[in-house]
């Protein structure tokens, strides 16, 4: 069971995949354009699509496989990502003449699962240069900013959602209560993972991979083959891992 997290490049996606495993929910992050038919086949719950430096109107804008908008899971796209749902299902983004940037007062329309346990008028944290002009006729807005534009979008019957402001950052106010409204009341997850958890399920697909065979690993000192050597000696007995420290230069004296 966990959620996938489409990445459309933004700054910020690894720490969306972090809020979720926060929450005790597992979370994967795929490329943005990945063919979502295998998820039929997992425990998937739902889908967020990523923010992204680009606009949908770039000639490189990064694309969703189109048949995110027929799976039987919730979908949260948030800022690029709400951005392309609406331009992918017919309606219009524009540019705006003055980029929202910064904190921004969430105004509310009506009352939503997602923003369950918020204050109206809670701050939220803005980065865009574009705004969503035109909805398609199954989308309503149901929040807004200070300047009345919309903040959240709804289409209820899919339960497809869109965020033009970030939850996953610090700076937004109530930003982890949202996305453990969409993981746990709205895509129905539970809080089965931890990092006790992963650290099981890592050193028993080790030693079935390895079995009796013995392992040699290249380490340099750095984040990456520290734990990959912390974890193989964790999973095996110790004669089985060998390890080859690579002088880089770069240590510390």
């Amino acid at each position: 069971m966990c959620e996938r997290i489409l990445d459309f490049g933004s700054q910020t996606t690894q720490l969306i995949g972090r809020r979720i495993r926060e929450i005790g929910v597992y979370s994967e992050i795929a490329p943005g354009d990945a063919k979502l038919w295998p998820l039929m086949k997992e425990e998937v719950r739902g889908v967020i699509l990523s923010g992204s430096p680009a606009s949908v109107y770039d000639k490189d804008a990064p694309l969703v496989d189109p048949y995110i908008y027929e799976l039987p899971v919730p979908v949260l796209g948030i800022c690029y990502g709400a951005q392309r749902m609406i331009q992918d299902r017919g309606g219009r983004v524009s540019s705006l003449e003055n980029r929202e940037y910064g904190r921004a007062r969430i105004k509310f329309l009506e009352q939503s699962a997602i923003f369950s346990g918020l204050a109206e008028g809670f701050t939220s944290w803005m980065s865009h240069g574009d705004s969503i002009e035109l909805l398609p006729g199954e989308f309503r807005t149901a929040a807004v900013t200070e300047n009345g534009l919309p903040a959240l979008i709804l289409h209820e019957q899919k339960r497809i959602m869109g965020l033009q402001f970030h939850p996953e950052v610090s700076h937004c106010e109530g930003g982890l209560q949202i996305l453990e409204n969409f993981a746990l009341k709205i895509c129905g997850a539970r809080r089965q993972w931890n990092m006790e958890i992963f650290l099981n399920k890592a050193c028993k697909e080790l030693q079935e991979r390895v079995g009796g065979n013995k392992v040699l690993l290249l380490i340099s000192g750095g984040v990456d083959s520290t734990v990959a050597a912390a974890l193989l000696l964790k999973a095996l007995p110790a004669e089985q891992v060998h390890l080859m420290y690579i002088d880089t230069g770069l240590m510390r004296l």
